[in-house]
């Protein structure tokens, strides 16, 4: 798991949030690569964080909750998903 998740953190974004913001076929995207991969990384654009009050890491945190992950890490707008330990 460790190596995935180094590879994630150095290689690219997995998933782009865009203006449609969240939708439940985003979120059934990164539950596929949630189970495939185990590490999912996450990229808010800007036109998905344009609504006032936007905040990040709970926009991140709701997000890894819906998919039924963890949230690992968040830099800038771009966040690690990893799958949960059973």
């Amino acid at each position: 798991m460790r190596e995935r998740l180094k590879e994630r953190r150095r290689g690219k974004v997995d998933v782009r949030i865009g203006k449609k913001g969240v939708t439940e076929s985003l979120l059934e995207e990164i539950k596929r690569r949630l189970e495939k991969h185990g590490v999912v990384k996450v990229k808010v654009l800007k036109s998905a964080r344009a609504s006032p009050g936007f905040n990040r890491e709970e926009y991140a945190e709701e997000i890894a909750r819906a998919v039924g992950g963890v949230l690992r890490e968040v830099k800038g707008y771009t966040f690690i998903i990893v799958k949960k330990d059973r």
